[in-house]
Order: C-alpha cells, then sequence, then structure tokens
C-alpha cells in the first residue's frame, strides 16, 4: 500500500461517526476491568488501613480529625474524610474502598476526554484516554484505596472546568473551588489553586479571577475553619520553621526523635526516579519534550492555547520539582516517587493534545536536534531502570565461544563472554546490556523516524517536522510497551494473584466472631490496619495506626499521645491493659513469646493470612485472662 493510499484508508476511518467514542468507550470498560482486578490482587499498604480506618472512624463520630488523644491527623482531613463517607454509604471494609476508588478512576476519564477533546478532538481525546487505560501499573495505582486515583479525579476536573476559551463564570468558580478542595485533600497540592488563579486571572481577565478567588479562598477557610487550631500542624510539617516560627507551638509536640529517618545512597534515589519515569513515562516526556514549546509564543495558533500550555507547563514543573525534593532529596519515602507524580500526572496528557493542536510546527531544526536527544536520553534511562526485569534475558543470548581471538566453535551465554573476555560483574553486565539495549532502540527509532521525513519532504515537496513527529511517535509506542517488563514493573500478578480483598474480609468475619465490642486491642498485626474496619465497636489504641510512623524514641508520654504519636512507655501502659492482642506471624520472636506465654494471655483460634502470596502473615489473637 503508498503512503497515498494509506492516508486515504486513515481519513476514512477517522471520519466514521462515533468510532473515536465507541473506542473510548471500549478503553474504559477495559480500564474497569484492570481496575477491579487490580483491586483485588494487590496487596494492602499502610497508607490505604490508615485512609480507610480513620476516615471510618471520623465519619462515624468515634473520633474528629485532629482532636486530643485521637488518631494522628497527619494529611488533611478530605483525604480521610472522602473514603470515609464512602464506607459510611456502602459499608466499612476494603471492598468498599477500592471499588470506591476504581469508580474515581472512570470519572477521572471522563473529566480527561472531556477537556482533550476541547483541545484536540476525538481522536486526540481517544490517545488521552488510551494512555491511562492500557497502563496497567498506573492503573494499580489507582486502584487502592490511598488519596492517588482520588486526587487525580479531582486535578483533571479542575482542568475540564476551567481550561480552555469562553469558560462560564459559573465553571471557573467550581472549578476554584474543586482546586481548593483539592489542596484540603493533600497537602502535597498546594501550588495549584495559586497557580490556578493567576491563569484565570491572565486568560478570563479581573472579574473571572475575582470570583475564582474569593470561590477558591472560601473553599479552603471554611475547611480550615471547621478544624481550626490543629490543622495547623499540618502546615508545620511542610512549611520550613525560618519563615514559620508562628507555627512552632504545632512542631514536634511532646519531643522524642522519630524512628523513621530514610537515609539511602545514590543509587536508590536513581532508581526510584527511572521508576517514576517507567510508571508516568507518556505524561513525563510528554512535558519535556513540548513544555519547552511555550518559549516559541509566536508560533502558537490562539493565546487560549498558548496561555493553557504555559499553565500546565509551569504546574506540572512545579509540582515536580517540590516531589522530588521531599522524596529524592529530603528522602521523606525514596520510592514513593513514582506513586507522587501519579497524582497530577494526567496534567501531561492534557499538555501533549493542547501543543499538538495548538502549536504551529514550522520545522525547527533546534527542536528536531532536542527532540532527538530526548528520545536517546529517555531511551537509555528507561533501558538502565529495567535492567532487573530486561537484563538477565539479555545475558542469556546465546553467542559464539571465542578463545584467543578466534571462534572455538558452540555457543556460550552472553555474560560468559562479558565476564571471562572483559572482566564485568554479573550485576554491572546486567545494567550495562540493558543501557546498551535501550541506547540501541533509540537510534533505530530516531533513524527509522529520519528517514519516514525524508521520504515524505522528497515526495510531497512539504516541509515535514521531524522533532514533533518522532515526540509524537515514541509516546504512542510507549502505549504498547506499557503492557511489557520495559514500562511495567511490581505488578503482584507477576508472582501472585490471590484475591486480597476475600482474604481481609475472612479474616475480619473470624476476629467479629473472637473479639466483642468495647474490647481494648493492642496492634502488632501488619502496617495496614485495614482488618480493623470490620471490628467498627473496637477500641485500637489512636497511634498505633500509623506503626512505626507515629513512634518516637523517648519524649512526654502524655503530651505524645494527646497528638497521636506513641513511645514505649505508652507501649507498655498499653500492653498492660489491652484486652486483647493482635500479632501478625512473623512477628512473634522471643520477647513475644516471654510476655504472651507468662500465664495472663490465652491464644484463640489464628486467623488466615492476610497477604495470600506470603508465609506467616496470618493474625495470631491473644485474649488476656488474668489482671495482674
Amino acid at each position: 500500500m503508498t503512503a497515498q493510499a494509506l492516508n486515504q484508508t486513515i481519513k476514512r476511518l477517522i471520519s466514521i461517526p462515533w468510532l473515536a467514542e465507541g473506542m473510548a468507550l471500549l478503553l474504559g470498560a477495559v480500564y474497569l476491568v484492570q481496575g477491579l482486578y487490580y483491586a483485588h490482587i494487590s496487596n494492602t499498604v499502610l497508607d490505604e488501613g490508615a485512609y480507610l480506618y480513620k476516615g471510618f472512624l471520623f465519619v462515624s463520630g468515634r473520633y474528629w480529625p485532629y482532636q486530643e488523644y485521637g488518631p494522628w491527623t497527619n494529611h488533611m482531613p478530605l483525604s480521610f474524610l472522602i473514603p470515609g463517607f464512602a464506607q459510611t454509604l456502602f459499608g466499612a471494609g476494603l471492598r468498599t474502598g477500592r471499588y470506591f476508588t476504581v469508580a474515581l478512576g472512570l470519572l477521572m476519564l471522563l473529566g480527561l476526554w472531556i477537556v482533550t477533546r476541547r483541545f484536540g478532538g476525538r481522536w486526540w481525546a481517544l490517545f488521552a484516554v488510551a494512555a491511562v487505560a492500557l497502563n496497567p501499573t498506573l492503573i494499580q495505582t489507582y486502584s487502592i484505596a490511598a488519596t492517588q486515583g482520588m486526587v487525580a479525579c479531582m486535578v483533571v476536573w479542575t482542568m475540564a472546568l476551567t481550561l480552555g476559551e469562553s469558560r462560564p463564570l459559573w465553571q471557573l468558580s467550581l472549578g476554584a473551588i474543586l482546586a481548593g478542595l483539592t489542596l484540603m485533600t493533600r497537602e502535597n497540592l498546594v501550588p495549584l489553586l495559586p497557580l490556578l488563579l493567576l491563569y484565570i486571572f491572565w486568560q478570563y481577565g479581573v472579574k473571572a479571577g475575582i470570583w475564582a478567588t474569593l470561590s477558591g479562598v472560601v473553599a479552603v477557610g471554611i475547611v480550615q475553619a471547621i478544624f481550626w487550631p490543629n490543622i495547623m500542624g499540618v502546615w508545620a510539617e511542610w512549611i520550613p520553621r525560618a519563615i514559620s516560627p508562628f507555627l512552632d507551638p504545632w512542631r514536634s509536640p511532646g519531643g522524642g526523635t522519630p524512628v523513621w529517618h530514610p537515609d539511602m545512597p545514590f543509587e536508590s534515589r536513581w532508581l526510584s526516579f527511572l521508576q517514576a519515569l517507567r510508571l508516568n513515562f507518556i505524561p513525563l516526556v510528554g512535558v519535556a519534550g513540548f513544555g519547552v514549546l511555550i518559549f516559541k509564543g509566536s508560533q502558537w495558533k490562539s493565546k487560549t492555547n498558548y496561555r493553557a500550555a504555559t499553565f500546565l507547563t509551569v504546574l506540572f514543573l512545579v509540582l515536580f520539582l517540590a516531589h522530588a525534593w521531599a522524596a529524592l532529596w529530603k528522602s521523606y519515602c525514596v520510592f514513593c516517587f513514582g506513586g507522587y507524580l501519579s497524582f497530577f500526572a494526567p496534567l501531561g496528557l492534557v499538555l501533549i493534545v493542547l501543543v499538538n493542536r495548538g502549536f504551529e510546527d514550522v520545522g525547527n531544526r533546534w527542536y528536531g536536534w532536542f527532540s532527538a536527544s530526548l528520545i536517546l536520553a529517555a531511551s537509555c534511562a528507561v533501558g538502565y531502570g529495567a535492567f532487573q526485569e530486561i537484563g538477565p534475558a539479555l545475558l542469556e543470548f546465546p553467542l559464539p565461544r571465542i578463545k584467543a581471538g578466534g571462534f572455538q566453535g558452540g555457543f556460550v551465554p552472553a555474560w560468559a563472554i562479558l565476564e571471562n573476555q572483559f572482566g564485568l560483574g554479573y550485576n554491572l553486565a546486567k545494567r550495562l546490556a540493558s543501557i546498551l539495549a535501550g541506547l540501541m532502540f533509540g537510534i533505530l527509532f530516531i533513524l527509522a523516524v529520519w528517514v519516514f521525513v525524508r521520504r515524505q519532504r522528497s515526495r510531497a515537496g512539504d516541509r515535514a517536522s521531524f522533532g514533533m513527529l518522532a515526540v509524537n511517535l515514541f509516546l504512542f509506542t510507549a502505549i504498547l510497551f506499557a503492557q511489557t517488563p520495559i514500562l511495567k514493573f511490581g505488578s503482584q500478578e507477576d508472582f501472585c494473584a490471590g484475591d486480597i480483598i476475600a482474604a481481609y474480609e475472612a479474616t475480619g468475619e473470624h476476629l467479629a466472631r473472637l473479639i466483642p465490642p468495647g474490647s481494648k486491642v493492642y496492634w502488632e498485626g501488619g502496617l495496614s490496619v485495614v482488618p480493623m474496619l470490620y471490628l467498627p465497636e473496637v477500641d485500637l489504641y489512636p497511634p498505633q495506626i500509623n506503626d512505626g510512623y507515629s513512634y518516637r524514641i523517648g519524649g512526654d508520654a502524655e503530651e505524645l499521645y494527646r497528638h497521636g504519636l506513641w513511645n514505649d512507655a505508652l507501649s507498655k501502659r498499653w500492653l498492660g491493659e489491652a484486652d486483647y492482642i493482635l500479632l501478625e506471624e512473623w512477628r512473634y520472636d522471643a520477647d513475644w513469646k516471654n510476655f504472651l506465654e507468662s500465664g495472663h494471655f490465652k491464644e484463640l483460634e489464628r486467623a488466615r493470612a492476610l497477604n495470600v502470596c506470603k508465609e506467616k502473615t496470618g493474625l495470631r489473637i491473644f485474649r488476656r485472662e488474668t489482671d495482674q
């Protein structure tokens, strides 16, 4: 088929009414199926258990956010209250939390379709939806009941309400309110509201800016007022002490030294960055490749598109740098970086669509070189980041035996030649082979696009641009690679696919039979307190919800307890008064053995494993028999 015939075929296909919409609906179904699948097989984590359990406690009236002697409310209140309301409506438990999150993911896809269709038409909107719905690792991130999926949905709908031309005033105000509520859900999204308000002033004028500012500020102010003054403790953790001495009363309450002090080597930080790149590949490369075009303001088709692109680029860059500083530089949670970026990754997809339909590409030579360099750098980075997945396969590739500069007959694995001929260890060889594979792919890709562009120019006599075409094809290719180990990593299905929801529900039912309402429970049952969702009338010591993250070495016990924290003195006090102790099997060491076999406790029937893919994750249940 000739290029001309191919173009005609493509034009006929894209002109079919509702084809793009139908494919988008199909992708929505694909997202739903994958979301439910990952909701059932993904292990629960500390944050998920904390959001669900604290949220349920708050909404059910057992506690109030930021209250004294309550749960450590270490984030903005809506991050707990939203999943808490969902459980109040549909029942407490992991199933409700995760199904609700999957539903929010579908709502996010709808908002993404709306805003990208506005800028790029239905086919570019289909691309944006496909970039999410065909990324299994990202879907898994959005399918657990943490805050990534919820916040991503709020961010996308903020854009859907405010970006574009001739947005009604009520939509701009509603978008500002939603941005304010996003801030009241996750404090790490604080740049969203002020940058959005600047954009609205720039794009829509003073009147719209004032109304949006009032709306956003009032939304934030109401939530702040409801939980005043202890909500200031959240800000105290984020705003540097040098510029906020007025927040000192909320800093380090009770003293003590936190246990969580990660200090990882540079290689760990680098690997975290590469994992983040693989998880959010299309948004990151899209912003890197197209964000620079905001400096070519004269080549934009309209001021509306230029302003929207500038806003998205600046917002994405500010959020990226802020989270990189927290995760990679300050080591708050090094390997959380990829998850942090997924809060706002859809912004990159909107920018990609906006640039492709809003920028007048005139074939800038500098941009061609820039695009080629970006593709090579991204290919090498992904190759290195995937060395654990693709390195061993490359090193097992058979090569002819070589000795004394000649072929000896037969074949040996590539790693043997690298080790014997060049003295490379296996681990170093894995990394080198993966980097070279990425580099080779990048080079071949660039050459293929360059040849295609040259042929198009010679046939049609036009000025086909290498730069934008190369970046776009690179991004389209990434959708296919999202299904492979090159961009897909860390999925539990790679080694086990048990039903986590069913396991927790069975454990919850078992615990409810053995532990009566009103009992005091000491928790040593794992990082996630999800099993406690099935014991709504049982009293867990609130500071234990965050496990070691809320634990302090030393400090004033009473003051720590008052602020939702704990230490060894409190642990001993609670052990002396708890009616039941829940202990994860693998944690049962000599110290626990001596304490629990002292005659004060009786072990009841154990609960089944919480992690169906890992041994010794069941709960051992000990009931106090006598008081001494």
